[in-house]
């Protein structure tokens, strides 16, 4: 039988198992949630990128520029959480095929911006419609309501662990 257990006894959701109440596979061991969450992307992720011509790096930073067009390469590589080089070299792959250009910052004569270019606007809408397919399939059996939940609390994890990290960098935790 699953045990519906109240977000702060999660942690202990192991310990009660022990106490005779049983956990249907485990589901609330931190290492299950880790393992689901990296099966569930890195799934997500290979179809897609079976499905693109371009790699995920080329993909994620594409993603960067639709949201905020324009960015610095420095830009683009902090927020990918990506080396600097790496970086030029995805956008002088995507420069190549038309996708991207860079331009003249507006008040920096050192930096470039990287825009998007009129061909990759114009083929946008393939890539969008991939997704789109990918997350139909992923989501099928899944209802309206259960999916706002898991969303709800994938954001409310993502705002603790930032909190944590925000954290752990004041304190010098770790590298």
């Amino acid at each position: 039988m699953l045990i519906k257990k109240p977000s702060s006894a999660v942690a202990s959701a192991i310990a009660d198992k022990s106490d005779g109440i049983e956990v249907a596979d485990d589901r609330f061991s931190p290492q299950y949630l880790l393992n689901l969450l990296l099966n569930v992307g890195s799934l997500l992720a290979t179809v897609y990128d079976r499905r693109s011509p371009l790699t995920r790096n080329q993909t994620r930073l594409i993603s960067s520029l639709l949201e905020h067009d324009g960015q610095t390469q420095t830009e683009l590589a902090h927020a990918l959480e990506i080396h600097k080089v790496s970086i030029g070299i995805y956008i002088s792959e995507l420069e190549a095929m038309d996708l991207v250009e860079r331009r003249q910052h507006p008040t920096d004569r050192r930096a470039k911006c990287i825009y998007l270019t009129p061909r990759l606007h114009a083929a946008k809408h393939i890539g969008r419609n991939q997704y789109a397919a990918i997350h139909h399939v992923a989501t099928q059996g899944v209802d309206g309501n259960t999916y706002l939940s898991m969303l709800d609390c994938m954001e409310q994890m993502r705002e603790n662990l930032t909190e944590l990290d925000r954290k752990d960098r004041e304190n010098g935790v770790g590298k």
